[in-house]
């Protein structure tokens, strides 16, 4: 609270008085009392929380908020929502006492805010739970507004329509909740419920099965039939006589039929009866007896008459007290029925009627109405009760209506009066039908209609006011001094007292004045009828109409109706003098202003042809003033500049619906159809036509035909003016005008098609030229608006078009002519020109939502059309699908004819997918009644976008043959040109009637084609020309190139090719004034020639000159594919160089008769530099660089191809006229010179192959630069300035010239990140280069930092030390220098490493968020964190790129993507990590051969630094990755071997540290040696390579020193006694290298190597579980008698010579001389020792090793020592202390090899005693194949474990 006062005030300082508080402070203590009361709510405080909530809801400032009002009432609108929302959460939290208040607020609620789908589900909730079904089915149905997707308002709303039982609203909402989840089981279990196909007899069926349960609803009381019947009665009068009347059908008609039985013979209108006397008194008594359920069911017309039984006076009482009341209890009525039977069996007998059941409710007999027609006294009373009855129900429009006419007239002498809503209605029939009847019957029923509205007047003369009085009561002018018109005027009758009643009373009066000639008293009546119904007071009925759906003609009462007859009335008069004097004085723009008001004032107003026919006989003061109105505002319409064509298109509409009513064409058909399903009724085929060949009828067809005629040029007209550039777009086409104008083209159709129907009968004529001309036009026409409406789908104008054509050639007329003109083909030749506009919008549609979304998209809407039915026998359709807000009701021949139009109502206010589905039995009315213009409906569009989706791929293939194929069908009938005759396409092109013959498979056949088709393809793009592709390529068969002397000295290939023309100097004066003239003489360089040989040219083209100059431009621009559309690597082979040709000789053929046509010069250079972009861009990853240069065709085409592409482009920059065109030309000129200058693939592989920065390099860099600064000049692109900067760098330039240019380019675009990254790259290069002591250097690249603060901390650094240069003196002492010094170049070096971390901080924002994969940013960082030097930094630079090829799931994968411009990635929600804040994006896309650079680029570099940090499983899974890839095996297989080398390099670079370190690391180099031998044997054949690779060349990877390392490897398993392992190493060797004595010396090192190593490792192990000289037990051993022989009784003995095991020429004799002093104690224990059996414990390994020896036995390419173990035999009787010699007497040496004597070793060691070598090799092989069958492998060594403990055990205890 505070006050105001004045300073100098000092008289009010005591009288001070306090401000009130502000809206503002209100508002905010609204706020804090709500939050308090939510607080309260939370602790449970439910009282004081109402208190606090109500209190808000009460406050003035929250009950006066507006829903619609400003924004402050806005935020008080939503506080108030919040707090009903929540109070009446508190009120349900305090049970159901509440729920009445809770219910009240959640209703205010959602009147604030009917968005929110949670409140609706809270109310329908609760409105459940208290038993309000129907609030609870408003608010679920609401929410699925809000939110169609909600599955609580779906799931409840499904069960509280079972408990309301409303089974179709139900089987819907079950079906929608499948739609989004089809496994849905209680929707299922719903739907199969009420769908049941199959019901038990007497049970419960449909929704009355059901039971409504869900887990959050709770329902009061269950759903009840109930089975009591209200029981009425009924006081019924016994009469002395009654007859019983059977009714066969329960309709009014029906009765009204019976009576007419009863009364004609009364009336003497029958000769002939065969009923009795008794039949004859119209006051007997009648009982109606209406038919049965079953008997309902079946036809009226299997009846046979009217079934009367006479009842006479022996009826007894009983049978009148037994609760029948006039009707019989056998036949009950439609009442009793329906309340009598379940409501499920209701449905099912609904669902099982025919079609069109529903139709006829409205005719039936009301069970009423007979209960109150039982107390009837005869006929005459019945009929009296009948007509006043019916005259109170709004019946529909039937023919039977007559019936109650003739009733009428039976008893209109009865002597009763009727009342005058009923003389009303009768008056309304009488004026109807006479309006439809010819003026012979007029008088008589005009004389009746007069005759009601006297009685009418009668009955109100009786009453206290007149009619008289009630004039007087509006005044001489019509209008009414009152609202309230009739509460002066006391009328007696209660329906008299409403204002319709005299609405239609004066308008019939009205009506019948006009006819009896008296205007002003027509006029007077007309307006007071317009006063009346302008203020009706009917609350249901706020449009002022009145239905009188018993009439045809006018079959509502409107504003508009009534007005339309008064504009009549004032246009006539102003015809008799006025507009005839203004058209004489050209006074166009007055006639407009004076009758559009009057004539377009209303809308929709159906045309009354009563006054048309009497002015076509004659009548006296009938004129037919419409009409000549219209031609009045028609011509001045013309007259008039610019054409309004709402208004043009209205009046023809209007003089077309006029013309149609006059001739009766509505009739025509509402008849045709009834008349042609007639069998045997020719009469009526000859009445129909009689009447069409009347006098009249054929001048009101003449005048039909010739309007439809105007309309079509005018549809015409309206197309060239709306397609003027610069056309306004206030004179767009109006949707109203064209879906009425194509409702009456419909009609005149179907009237004309029902004529030619009717004559295809043998006795009948064929159809006249003027049907046939009509009936032509008006196809044309419909078409003709149907092409103007662009809101229509593409596919739905398609199948127009088709079945159009269809139509018409099925009465022979395609073909035909214009009447007398006979032009040929008329259709056909604009469904030609129809069918291009269409293809090249839908073509326009696609390539549009390819990219973006435009304006105006197309809908290529796929689903079924609505279908118009000719006749049921022929079922021919049309499928139409257009706009239409005009009248609500069709005409009759539109209904019988087209049952099934579907209209849409796009300018009205209504869902669009619910006007989609209209059906034409009811069209909607427009809202404001004049429709939408097409430039108004894009919100429509965009509706139509959002709720369909787009077609996929099949559907698009689908339109486009449908699009063909009646092109072609249309060709193939106007030209008899298939051009669908080869194999491909399966339909066949019909045959019609008049289809044209001609072959035209001559040249002059085909010019004339080409010549129909050229004004189109002038006028059309490229989309529109695709669709006579076909048809041009027809026309090229006759004319495949220009003449030969036409080609002889092609000037335009020399220019080409000629390799003598100075480019370089074309280049120059590129875009200067004289240079066109300049290079024109350079292809053309004598005049003289040029004239000559342009006359050569057309005496040798001609007399198809037309055709050489045109079609092969056309042609080409035609052909829709293009190299680019191919498979990849498609231009790289012979094929794809002769497609890339035959489409450049289409350009080249139209240049030599069309050398300056800017367009062939510049589509003949994107044909080439399209090539050299995919020779290229293929090349680099189908073709590595090695083949490339071997490739001698592949370089040679790219440099033609860049030759002929920069020509095409000078040409084309001569030729352009305007300054886009000529910056486009410069950019494109440019980029082609640029794109010679860099290092990619496939030329250059970044490795040795690099660019020459020679003379010619030079030379394009200077053509490149000049021609960006000259594209520059006329256009300040930042791609501009950025290539002008990169090339600045390539020449040389300096640095601020470069990073300047930058500048531009980043302050031109300051979202796109190349300019930004290269900025900062090129800074971060020129940081490295110069060094830190370069103070210039530093001064310009701090001038443009990324960050601001380091810009201004650098600037001041390095300017303090140009102050302290500037200001030392220069006699400073040595001392003072040097310190001076040191501090400059500190500083320097400080400002060095903060501009560094500038670049680099840069660098990062370029890969933040969604530029993530810039990869070109992340190279480069890793390159400056490399370069920098620091501690760690390889680290840094890997961790940094290892983004490129590391992912998730694989620690080495190829993680790029190329960078594309078109799919930008989203903006960076996040600034970035040095503050910059700019939301940066890719602006240029990556070539490919640019992207597989960059892979091959990065993946060196990544490969250097995972060698530099010893990352050997990266590198293991790098040279792994890279060997198996496929995604770039060609493009990177040349760096596999780098790979291989990086990775051996890193292991070579480890095992050197673990020798460095000691003798820790001896497991881990190990390791490292097995990874080195795994290597060799994977890729022992690289290994020369790898050696010899410039990456890798230093003196540790040398080839021996590789090999050494292998030796070493070998070496180290034979020392530690890894058998298994060698002998695995051996079987790899055997595999990899089939013969290793012919691999290289090195490689047969080692393979020989390992052999021995082998050899000499199981000699080893055999020598240990040998048994010595001690351990044998006894001297003789126990012969088995088994073995037998003499062999078995010698032993084997074995001596080793230790010097011959240890001879090896390629073994380092450091590591032998190791390895023989710790085998050579075990090797001399063998000296002739005789074998024994090996001790128990090792048996197992002496089987381990039989199998070891087995396996090198087998190994053919083993290499052993060529001695060293000899054996020998020895009898086992010598004594045992006898020495044992190979010398000695009885010894037998055995020669064998080494294999074969371990085998016997083991195998005696094994078994304890020596047998014959077969043997053994015959039991090793038995044995090894006994374990491959079942199943146990070959185990050729022991097992590592039993070797290893038996080579522990065997160490540590060594035998003496």
């Amino acid at each position: 609270m505070f006050s105001i006062a004045a300073i100098n005030d000092t008289d009010s300082k005591g009288t001070w008085e306090p401000l009130a508080p502000t809206k503002e402070a209100q508002e905010f203590h609204l706020s804090q009392t709500y939050h308090e009361g939510l607080h309260k709510l939370q602790t449970k405080e439910y009282k004081r929380a109402t208190e606090l909530l109500e209190s808000v809801l009460k406050d003035p400032l929250i009950e006066n908020a507006q829903v619609d009002g400003n924004v402050s009432d806005c935020h008080l609108l939503q506080l108030r929502f919040l707090a009903l929302k929540n109070l009446a959460n508190v009120f349900l939290q305090q049970g159901s006492a509440h729920y009445e208040s809770a219910l009240r607020c959640y209703l205010q609620a959602v009147e604030i805010d009917t968005k929110d789908s949670v409140v609706w589900n809270q109310l329908g909730t609760l409105s459940c739970s208290m038993g309000s079904l129907s609030i609870s089915r408003w608010a679920f149905e609401q929410g699925l507004l809000c939110s169609p997707n909600n599955w609580n308002c779906m799931e409840k709303l499904l069960e509280v329509l079972i408990a309301i039982g409303d089974e179709v609203a139900c089987l819907s909402v079950a079906e929608l909740i499948l739609r989004h989840w089809p496994s849905h089981s209680r929707a299922l279990h719903v739907k199969k419920t009420i769908e049941e196909s199959e019901p038990v007899p007497f049970s419960p069926r449909g929704i009355d099965k059901l039971e409504p349960k869900h887990v959050r609803l709770k329902f009061v009381d269950k759903r009840k039939a109930t089975q009591a019947l209200i029981e009425e009665g009924v006081a019924s009068k016994k009469l002395n006589q009654s007859m019983d009347l059977n009714v066969p059908d329960a309709t009014w008609a029906s009765l009204a039929d019976a009576l007419l039985d009863i009364l004609l013979p009364l009336n003497g209108c029958r000769s002939e009866m065969r009923v009795t006397k008794e039949y004859r008194s119209g006051d007997m008594r009648l009982i109606i007896h209406l038919p049965s359920s079953s008997e309902g069911n079946r036809g009226s017309e299997e009846r046979k008459g009217h079934n009367l039984t006479p009842i006479g006076e022996s009826t007894s009482s009983g049978d009148c007290n037994t609760g029948r009341t006039g009707v019989k209890e056998k036949h009950t009525s439609l009442l009793e029925f329906q309340k009598q039977e379940r409501r499920s069996t209701r449905l099912e007998r609904l669902r099982s009627r025919k079609p069109g059941i529903l139709t006829l409710l409205m005719v039936k007999l009301r069970p009423r109405f007979v209960e109150k027609a039982s107390k009837n006294y005869g006929a005459f009373q019945l009929s009296h009760l009948l007509l006043e009855e019916v005259a109170s129900r709004a019946l529909l429009y039937q023919d039977t209506l007559v019936k109650f006419l003739d009733l009428e007239k039976m008893t209109r002498n009865w002597g009763k009066d009727r009342t005058p809503e009923c003389c009303l209605f009768l008056t309304e029939l009488y004026y109807d039908l006479g309006s439809l009847s010819d003026a012979s019957k007029l008088s008589e029923f005009m004389s009746d209609a007069s005759y009601h509205l006297c009685k009418i007047l009668e009955s109100v003369a009786l009453e206290d006011e007149s009619i008289s009085g009630l004039k007087r009561f509006f005044g001489n002018n019509g209008k009414s001094a009152d609202n309230y018109v009739c509460q002066d005027v006391s009328l007696g009758d209660k329906s008299l007292t409403s204002s319709s009643f005299w609405v239609r009373f004066f308008w019939l009066s009205g009506r019948l004045s006009i006819l009896d000639g008296n205007k002003e008293k027509a006029h007077e009546e007309f307006c007071i009828s317009l006063s009346l119904l302008a203020n009706k007071e009917n609350d249901s009925d706020s449009q002022h109409v009145i239905r009188l759906p018993y009439c045809k003609v006018v079959k509502e009462l409107t504003v508009d109706r009534i007005l339309h007859e008064i504009s009549i009335l004032k246009i006539d008069f102003l015809m008799q003098k006025t507009l005839g004097e203004m058209i004489e004085k050209e006074m166009y723009m007055e006639c407009m202003t004076l009758l559009v008001p009057l004539l377009f004032a209303t809308r929709n107003v159906t045309p009354d042809a009563l006054p048309l026919r009497l002015a076509n006989k004659g009548g006296e003061g009938i004129t037919s003033v419409e009409l000549s109105a219209l031609d009045i505002l028609i011509k001045a319409c013309e007259k008039t500049k610019p054409v309004d064509i709402d208004i043009y298109l209205n009046c023809h509409r209007r003089k077309l619906q006029i013309l149609m009513a006059a001739a009766g064409i509505d009739e025509c058909l509402a008849s045709c159809k009834s008349i042609l399903s007639k069998s045997g009724s020719k009469a009526g085929f000859r009445s129909l036509i009689d009447s069409n060949k009347s006098s009249s009828k054929q001048c009101w067809n003449f005048l039909v035909a010739e309007e439809v005629k105007a309309i079509s040029q005018c549809v015409s007209q309206v197309k060239n003016f709306i397609d003027q550039p610069g056309a306004s777009d206030s004179n767009s086409v109006p949707m109203s005008s064209i879906g009425d104008l194509q409702c009456l083209l419909l009609s005149v159709m179907c009237n004309v098609a029902s004529i030619f129907l009717c004559k295809k009968s043998p006795e009948l004529v064929i159809a006249d030229e003027i049907e046939q001309s009509c009936f032509i036009e008006a196809s044309i026409a419909f078409c003709k608006l149907q092409h103007l409406n662009h809101m229509i789908p593409v596919k739905t104008q398609v199948d127009l078009i088709v079945t159009m054509h269809d139509l018409l050639a099925e009465y022979g007329l395609c073909c035909a002519g214009q009447g007398s003109e006979k032009e040929e083909g008329m259709f056909l030749k604009f469904a030609i020109k129809h069918l291009l506009a269409l293809d090249m919008k839908f073509k326009s549609n696609l390539n549009s939502s390819s990219k973006e979304t435009t304006k105006d998209n197309e809908l290529l809407d796929l689903n079924s059309p609505a279908k118009m039915t000719l006749n049921e026998s022929k079922s021919e359709t049309l499928d139409v699908e257009m706009v239409h807000t005009g009248r609500d009701e069709t005409s009759a021949a539109g209904k019988d004819v087209s049952e099934a139009i579907s209209s849409k109502n796009i300018s009205s206010d209504k869902a669009l997918d619910d006007d989609l589905n209209l059906e034409s039995e009811g069209r909607k009315q427009d809202e404001d009644g004049s429709g939408g213009k097409l430039n108004r409906g894009e919100k429509a569009s965009d509706q139509l976008n959002e709720e369909e989706d787009e077609l996929i791929e099949d559907e698009r293939d689908e339109l486009e043959l449908k699009i063909d194929y009646a092109l072609d069908q249309c060709f193939f009938c106007l030209y008899g040109l298939n051009i669908r005759s080869d194999s491909s396409y399966e339909d066949d092109l019909a045959v019609h009637k008049n289809t044209s013959h001609g072959d035209y498979q001559t040249k002059e056949q085909c010019a004339d084609v080409f010549q129909y088709i050229l004004p189109y393809a002038k006028a059309s793009s490229r989309t529109g020309l695709v669709k006579v592709r076909r048809v041009l390529r027809a026309i090229r068969k006759h004319f495949p190139q220009p003449p030969e002397d036409v080609l002889v000295g092609n000037a335009i290939d020399k220019f080409l090719d000629d390799l003598n023309l100075c480019e370089d100097k074309l280049s120059d004066e590129a875009g200067s004034d004289g240079f066109l003239e300049t290079i024109t003489k350079v292809i053309l360089p004598d005049e003289i020639r040029v004239k000559q040989q342009k006359s050569t040219f057309i005496g040798s083209s001609e007399p198809y000159l037309d055709v050489y100059c045109n079609l092969y431009y056309f042609l080409a621009l035609s052909e829709e594919s293009s190299a680019t559309d191919k498979w990849p690597g498609f231009v790289l082979t012979k094929e794809g160089e002769e497609f890339v040709q035959q489409n450049a000789n289409l350009f080249k053929y139209d240049l030599l008769y069309n050398p300056l046509r800017f367009e062939s010069w510049q589509r003949l250079g994107q044909i080439y530099d399209e090539e050299v972009d995919l020779l290229l861009n293929d090349g680099s990853k189908h073709i590595n660089v090695a083949g490339w240069r071997k490739n001698v065709t592949l370089p040679q085409r790219v440099e033609t191809s860049r030759r002929r592409s920069r020509r095409c482009l000078l040409m084309s920059l001569a030729l352009a006229k305007t300054s886009a065109q000529q910056s486009e030309i410069h950019e494109l000129l440019a980029l082609v010179y640029y794109d010679s200058l860099q290092s990619v693939v496939p030329f250059y592989d970044q490795r040795t192959v690099v660019p020459l920065n020679d003379a010619s390099w030079l030379v394009f860099c200077e053509n490149s630069m000049r021609h960006f600064k000259k594209a520059f000049a006329h256009k300040q692109d930042w791609s501009h300035a950025y290539y002008i900067g990169k090339l600045c760098e390539k020449l040389g330039y300096s640095y601020e010239t470069s990073l300047s240019y930058y500048d531009k380019a980043i302050a031109l675009n300051p979202t796109a990140v190349d300019p930004v990254y290269r900025m900062h790259a090129s800074r971060l290069k020129l940081l490295f280069s110069c060094g830190k002591q370069d103070l210039e250097a530093l001064k310009v690249l701090s001038a443009y930092a990324f960050s601001q603060s380091t810009k201004d901390a650098v600037m001041t650094m390095l300017g303090d030390i140009d102050a302290e240069m500037s200001n030392s003196p220069k006699d400073r002492s040595t001392e003072t220098n040097y310190e001076k010094v040191k501090h400059e170049d500190s500083v320097k070096s400080e400002a060095w490493n903060m501009l560094y971390s500038d670049c680099l901080c840069a660098l990062e924002t370029c890969i933040e968020g969604e530029l993530k994969h810039f990869h070109k940013a992340r190279y480069m960082l890793a390159q400056g964190l490399y370069n920098k030097g620091e501690s760690g930094a390889a680290e840094k630079a890997k961790d940094e790129l290892s983004f490129c090829f590391k992912s998730s799931r694989s620690s080495f994968t190829m993680n790029m993507w190329e960078i594309d411009s078109t799919a930008k990635k989203g903006r960076r929600k996040t600034p970035g990590l040095c503050g910059s804040k700019k939301p940066l994006e890719v602006n240029l896309p990556e070539s490919s051969r640019k992207f597989i650079t960059c892979i091959r680029k990065y993946l060196l570099f990544y490969l250097k630094l995972l060698e530099e940090t010893g990352d050997i499983c990266t590198l293991d899974r790098a040279y792994i990755s890279l060997r198996s890839d496929k995604r770039f095996s060609l493009c990177i297989e040349d760096l596999v071997p780098v790979s291989l080398g990086r990775n051996v390099k890193a292991l070579v670079s480890s095992i050197r540290q673990s020798e460095t370190v000691g003798s820790g690391a001896v497991d881990n180099s190990e390791h490292i040696l097995e990874k080195v031998f795994s290597l060799f044997m994977e890729q022992g054949n690289l290994w020369p390579e790898i050696c010899g690779l410039p990456e890798i060349k230093i003196t540790e990877t040398s080839e021996s020193s590789l090999y050494g390392y292998l030796h070493e490897y070998i070496i180290s398993l034979e020392e530690n006694g890894k058998l298994d392992t060698l002998e695995a190493i051996n079987e790899k060797i055997r595999k990899r290298f089939k013969n290793p004595k012919l691999s290289n010396s090195n490689c047969a090192k080692v393979c020989r190597h390992a052999s021995i190593a082998w050899c000499r490792s199981l000699i080893l192990w055999l020598a240990q579980i040998t048994p010595s000289q001690s351990e044998i037990v006894s001297e003789i051993q126990v012969l088995n008698p088994s073995d037998g022989g003499l062999e078995n009784s010698q032993l084997l003995c074995v001596d080793l010579q230790t010097d011959e095991l240890w001879s090896s020429a390629f073994e380092d004799p450091t590591h032998f001389k190791k390895l023989e002093a710790k085998r050579n104690p075990i090797f001399s224990k063998i000296k002739n020792l005789v074998v024994k059996k090996a001790l128990d414990e090792n048996l197992e390994i002496a089987s381990g090793l039989l199998r070891s020896s087995y396996n090198f036995y087998r190994e053919s390419s083993s290499v052993m020592p060529s001695s060293g173990v000899n054996m020998y035999l020895v009898p086992s009787w010598l004594p045992r202390d006898t020495q044992l010699r190979s010398s000695m007497d009885g010894a037998e040496i055995l020669d064998l090899s080494i294999p074969r004597k371990l085998l016997l070793w083991a195998y005696t060691l094994l078994h304890g005693r020596y047998t014959n070598i077969s043997f053994v090799v015959k039991h090793c092989e038995e044995n090894a194949r006994s374990k491959m069958k079942k199943g146990a492998g070959t185990t050729s060594v022991p097992s590592t474990t039993s070797i290893a403990n038996t080579n522990t055990a065997q160490t540590a205890l060594p035998r003496r």
